[in-house]
C-alpha cells in the first residue's frame, strides 16, 4: 500500500481539517484520502480519529439548514458514500459505511398522493459498531442498533435489532448474534 506524501511529511491531519473546515467540529486526527463534499447550511460534527476514504469516488456530506449529521469517534466512510440530512443523522463510535452508501432522513416526495409536497423527516440512527456493506441504502427511520451489520445492496426503513445480520431488498435477518 503506497503512503499519501502528505501522510509522510506529517500533514495529514493538517490537509484533512483543510478539507473538513465547513464542519461546525472537527475532532483530532481526521484522515481524509480523496475530495469530501460538503454542503448545505445545516451542522456537521465529525469525531476523533474519523477516516474519510474518498479515493476511489468523493464523498457527500448535505445538511440542511436546521438539520445536523453528528459522526462519532472512530468512524470510517468510504468512497462514493453520501449522506443527507433534512433533520438528524447520527453515526455511532467505530461505525463502518461501505463504498458506495446513501443515507438520507427524507424521501423528498409521497409515494402517493401530492408529489409537490414535502413528508416529514425521520432521523436515521446508527448505533455504535454498526457495519453497512457497499452500495446500501438507509431510507428515513432507519434504527440499526449496536453491533448490527447489513449485507451489500440492502435496503433499510426500519429498527434493526442488536447484533443481526441483515440482507436483501427488503431486508431481512441472515444470522443473529449468540449472547455468551
Amino acid at each position: 500500500m503506497r503512503i499519501p506524501l502528505m501522510m509522510m511529511l506529517g500533514l495529514g491531519p493538517t490537509v484533512a481539517r483543510l478539507k473538513l473546515r465547513r464542519c461546525e467540529s472537527v475532532g483530532l486526527r481526521p484522515t481524509v484520502w480523496g475530495r469530501v463534499w460538503i454542503h448545505g447550511e445545516g451542522e456537521i460534527q465529525v469525531g476523533h480519529r474519523v477516516l474519510f476514504d474518498a479515493r476511489m469516488a468523493p464523498i457527500e456530506l448535505h445538511a440542511q439548514r436546521g438539520a445536523r449529521i453528528v459522526l462519532d469517534d472512530d468512524v470510517t466512510i468510504e468512497g462514493g458514500s453520501s449522506i443527507e440530512a433534512q433533520s438528524y443523522v447520527t453515526v455511532g463510535a467505530r461505525s463502518r459505511l461501505g463504498m458506495w452508501c446513501k443515507v438520507l432522513d427524507n424521501m423528498y416526495h409521497p409515494l402517493r398522493g401530492n408529489r409537490h409536497a414535502r413528508p416529514q423527516s425521520v432521523p436515521i440512527v446508527l448505533e455504535e459498531g454498526v457495519t453497512v456493506g457497499s452500495r446500501s441504502i438507509l431510507l428515513p427511520g432507519a434504527h440499526l442498533q449496536r453491533g448490527a451489520s447489513v449485507a451489500p445492496g440492502t435496503v433499510i426503513s426500519r429498527r434493526i435489532p442488536a447484533g443481526v445480520s441483515v440482507g436483501g431488498s427488503p431486508a431481512r435477518v441472515l444470522r443473529r448474534e449468540v449472547a455468551r
